[in-house]
């Protein structure tokens, strides 16, 4: 799973369709969508917007995360890892999603992906074979990994 992280004002209906128009202008529209059954994802504005793009809502069961469980799991290490910086505007924010977002997609090897990084699955590629290795350590050791060195 390749993710995308954006900072949004709110978390209103309206707000997450709007972003959801930019991720279709960017990545494609997909033909469902799964989440979970919080008010914001069950409005009728929400589910209005997702019938009239023509995408499938699925929502889990009540109290069943692990029916979501790509993205419980990404939110999980992303949540672990944030709490161990400090932030102090929302400059510095988008500065550290787009840190994040680089190290899970493109130096973080995931197990589902026998290995692979997102990235590399996104590319039908497998893991490189590089002679070099750089050390990434970012957020002051919090995020770590080895990317290739061409």
């Amino acid at each position: 799973m390749a993710v995308t992280l954006k900072r949004l004002p709110n978390k209103a209906s309206i707000t997450l369709l709007r972003c959801l128009l930019d991720a279709i202008e960017q990545f494609g529209k997909p033909q469902i969508i799964r989440t979970d059954n919080e008010a914001v994802f069950t409005s009728r504005l929400f589910r209005f917007g997702l019938w009239l793009l023509g995408i499938r809502h699925q929502t889990t069961d009540t109290h069943c995360p692990w029916q979501n469980g790509r993205i419980e799991r990404f939110f999980g290490t992303f949540k672990v890892k944030v709490r161990q910086i400090l932030i102090d505007d929302a400059a510095q924010l988008d500065e550290q999603l787009a840190t994040f977002r680089w190290w899970y997609n493109q130096v973080r090897p995931h197990q589902n992906l026998g290995g692979r990084t997102p990235a590399e699955a996104w590319l039908g590629k497998h893991p490189p074979r590089a002679r070099h290795w750089y050390h990434v350590s970012l957020w002051n050791g919090v995020l770590n990994g080895f990317y290739p060195r061409e």
